[in-house]
């Protein structure tokens, strides 16, 4: 059980700091988009008016090598500005809080609280799932580029990191999914660098039944 939750945890972690290289090609189902500054400035509008989400969750972990993916589920719930939720319900129930500065993770009836601001990684988490669901996404600089694509009801934002940066180090790309009718983030990828000859991990997140501005309780984000 320890090890499976380190999984996991790493996992999400890897997903939310890493971003990849530049698209052979259009991704499957999409086309380019022109339309970025637009769309961010939409996201960001659409943003301001939420204040909280809950939704179910589907985490896929793929790993080179192996013959079948570890599929997760839960339910994932977001207070602003930074209180966040990802509490695995199977294959066996865990779960994350991140609150402020502090970061609770839960395995096995045992609870461990430590500082986020401590661990880099842990604090780059927190900052990348609050920005994205306060519609804040990153912008091209010397360390990432974005890319938009669409389709009839989506919009797919590719970030890749530039050779050099310490992102580059860590993985290929991530995607972010979001729907053009109200601008909630559906899916979150990261594809991570391969390793020698391997082909690459990946982590993959789907969100559904989500509902905007519910009442939810601070005890969800307790964190001590």
């Amino acid at each position: 059980m320890k090890n499976l939750f380190k999984n996991i945890t790493v996992g999400v972690i890897a997903m939310m700091m890493s971003v990849g290289s530049v698209f052979a090609e259009v991704p499957a189902g999409f086309k380019a988009s022109s339309s970025m500054e637009k769309f961010k400035n939409d996201m960001l509008s659409s943003a301001k008016s939420m204040t909280t989400m809950k939704s179910d969750f589907v985490q896929i972990k793929h790993i080179s090598g192996m013959t079948k993916d570890i599929e997760s589920t839960g339910e994932f719930c977001f207070k602003k500005e930074d209180k966040l939720s990802l509490e695995y319900k199977k294959p066996m129930p865990s779960q994350i809080v991140m609150n402020g500065s502090k970061i609770k993770m839960v395995s096995g009836g045992r609870s461990t609280v430590m500082d986020g601001n401590s661990n880099p990684a842990i604090a780059n988490l927190k900052n990348m799932m609050s920005s994205c669901l306060s519609g804040q996404l990153p912008t091209n600089s010397d360390n990432i580029k974005l890319d938009l694509y669409e389709n009839d009801t989506q919009y797919l934002v590719y970030v890749t990191p530039k050779a050099g940066s310490n992102l580059a180090k860590r993985a290929e790309h991530m995607e972010v999914v979001v729907t053009k009718a109200d601008y909630t983030i559906v899916g979150f990828k990261m594809v991570e660098k391969p390793k020698g000859t391997k082909g690459s991990d990946y982590m993959q997140f789907t969100f559904s039944n989500m509902k905007r501005n519910i009442a939810i309780d601070d005890s969800v984000f307790k964190v001590q």
